[in-house]
């Protein structure tokens, strides 16, 4: 897998192809993920200059490992969000504890919120359903 070139976690092709895997076959399976907006990226790339925010990126992704260990998946999905997708049993549990555990960080700013996917919504769906739920939080 060659890595997001910022971040080092997945990019959005792995992510893409692991949900249609996951959710666009005869036997969908259940998915719960964690997304993450990197609140303020922009104002540090116009103020400090791309490294920093590149700065800010590696950081925030480095947050996400710490609070999804479980995760089956981690990705940067767009230009500020991160994903962290969870599968099995106790996978709304793990999603819910690593949105939580992103909300309480706070250097830099992340907003986290954490969704649950219908087991037959087609892959790029789920993505569009992710983008509106951090728009609306």
């Amino acid at each position: 897998m060659i890595a997001d070139h910022v971040t080092g976690l997945a990019p959005r092709g792995e992510l893409e192809r692991l949900l249609d895997s996951l959710l666009g076959g005869r036997s969908p399976q259940a998915v719960a993920v964690t997304i993450c907006d990197v609140i303020g990226l922009k104002g540090v790339n116009e103020r400090d200059g791309f490294l920093a925010g590149d700065a800010v990126l590696r950081t925030a992704a480095d947050a996400l490992r710490q609070a999804a260990p479980g995760a089956d998946l981690l990705a940067r999905l767009g230009g500020d969000e991160l994903i962290a997708v969870f599968t099995g049993p106790a996978a709304a549990d793990a999603a819910r504890h690593a949105a939580a555990t992103l909300a309480a960080w706070t250097a830099p700013p992340l907003r986290a919120a954490a969704t649950i996917a219908a087991v037959a919504e087609p892959p790029g769906m789920l993505i569009d359903r992710l983008y509106a739920i951090m728009r609306e939080s």
